[in-house]
């Protein structure tokens, strides 16, 4: 049976999406996560973005955006991304947090749609848009497509060569 997958346009996320950002962030947890899940802080920060009016003008913590694809009921694909600083700036730009495509919807072009959206963020605010990838499984695939999209400006790594929260082992043959 073929999975019926939604145009790839981006939409922003509505508190409706909670539940559904949740299942998709456990499972890119799972497939990619580098550090021990804090859930409260992930409720924090999203709170903030599904909400931004319940932000005070006087509070100064992160602000940020999500962008999704599918329905309220069954998301497909979303991309988090907030708004940071270098230490050595005042300078913002975009930061991204998490771009996630469920795998059932690997198939579709949500990858490039949720990287476009990034891109017309950034156009929008008028400040670049930083992000990477930092992924074991189809690494190779991904850099391929960033690559395709955006210009390269470095590369990360981690030491020692395993998954710091213990999950399992990274040996980047994905």
């Amino acid at each position: 049976m073929s999975v019926i997958v939604s145009p790839s346009e981006v939409r922003t996320a509505k508190p409706e999406d909670h539940q559904e950002l949740w299942r998709m962030m456990l499972a890119a947890h799972t497939e990619n996560g580098l550090f021990t899940l804090q859930p409260e802080k992930v409720e924090f920060l999203l709170r903030r973005a599904l909400l931004p009016e319940q932000i005070p003008a006087y509070d100064q913590g992160p602000r940020g955006t999500i962008g999704c694809i599918g329905t309220s009921r069954q998301l497909e694909a979303f991309c988090w991304v907030l708004i940071g600083q270098f230490w050595y700036s005042n300078d913002y730009h975009l930061e991204e947090l998490i771009a996630y495509v469920d795998p059932e919807f690997r198939h579709s072009d949500h990858s490039k749609a949720l990287i476009d959206w990034m891109k017309s963020m950034s156009d929008d605010m008028g400040i670049p848009v930083l992000t990477g990838i930092m992924s074991n499984f189809r690494t190779e695939a991904k850099v391929r497509l960033y690559k395709r999209h955006l210009p390269p400006i470095g590369a990360f790594f981690l030491y020692p060569n395993k998954n710091v929260s213990g999950h399992r082992a990274m040996n980047g043959s994905h």
